[in-house]
């Protein structure tokens, strides 16, 4: 039975907790985490200990106890993320689907446009995903270390009131069209995605060729470059000298996609190993849509 998370469930939930069930999704806070690690584990009960009313929780029970989990985050207007999938891995895939099929309607009455989810491309539960909905649009490597310090000698600035169209023009070169239906394919769309932390801009003649952002999450910093038509060996050198002026202490992890191999070499050189592979889904919601009505105004 899929149901929603109950006031008294959890002793069943620490029992789930017990069992050492790997969490299949990597959502954006989860990159860097062991697979075991249930750190969230009392925040599926938002909001049920909480007023803030954020998190969406399903729960597959099979009568005796609980099986699994699914569990998501809203980020921008109207889309989820996928941050908590608990699932034995001797478990039915065609039980999985379900739970994830009906994590699509409850998305769709909610108004919910989409659904994403990140798993290890050998993750055991890909092939219910896929049949739940979800579609494969981006591969991903994940570095992971402490990067080199080199000189803080890159021309490039942060970013400023007024960039926003010229950076997503670079998107729109950079980033494949497959890609961008997946996730913004207009200007107001990409806002919803790039908001915050450190910022690099790197241009020439007056158009940006690189991107760089640094977040930082909980005790780690994580990367995210778009590079056009720049070598390694100038990307290594202005992100090099980006991570020496915001990097401090902290490990730095960043998700690199296959169509960036240029980008890959670059953290490659600044001392960052490859750490895993991902798959970015995606489930695309039906949702309602208020029709507007025409009012006659006399002039």
């Amino acid at each position: 039975m899929i149901r929603p998370v109950r006031p008294t469930d959890l002793v069943s939930l620490a029992a789930l907790q017990r069992r050492g069930y790997p969490n299949e999704a990597y959502g954006r806070r989860a990159l860097g985490r062991g697979r075991d690690d249930w750190t969230d584990l009392f925040r599926v009960l938002n909001p049920l200990v909480s007023f803030e009313v954020r998190r969406h929780t399903l729960l597959f029970d099979d009568g005796d106890r609980l099986a699994g989990l699914v569990s998501t985050l809203p980020f921008g207007r109207g889309y989820w993320e996928v941050d908590q999938l608990i699932w034995p891995p001797d478990g039915r895939p065609q039980d999985c689907t379900d739970l994830l099929r009906q994590l699509g309607l409850d998305a769709a009455r909610h108004g919910v446009e989409r659904i994403y989810l990140r798993l290890a491309v050998n993750s055991p539960v890909l092939g219910a995903a896929r049949a739940a909905g979800f579609v494969p649009y981006r591969t991903e490597t994940l570095f992971r270390g402490r990067p080199v310090k080199l000189p803080a000698d890159s021309p490039g600035r942060p970013r400023r009131r007024g960039d926003d169209l010229a950076l997503f023009r670079l998107y729109c070169r950079v980033v494949p069209l497959t890609v961008r239906q997946a996730e913004a394919m207009t200007l107001t769309e990409w806002r919803q995605w790039f908001r915050g932390g450190r910022q690099l801009i790197v241009e020439e003649a007056g158009e940006p060729v690189l991107w760089a952002r640094l977040a930082a999450v909980d005790d780690q910093f994580q990367l995210t470059v778009e590079a056009g038509d720049l070598s390694a060996p100038a990307i290594t050198r202005h992100l090099g000298a980006f991570l020496t002026r915001h990097g401090g202490k902290k490990a730095v992890l960043g998700l690199v996609a296959d169509y960036q191999p240029h980008v890959a070499a670059a953290l490659e050189q600044l001392g960052l190993e490859p750490a895993g592979r991902f798959i970015s889904l995606v489930r695309h919601q039906t949702v309602r849509v208020e029709s507007k009505k025409l009012v006659l105004v006399r002039a």
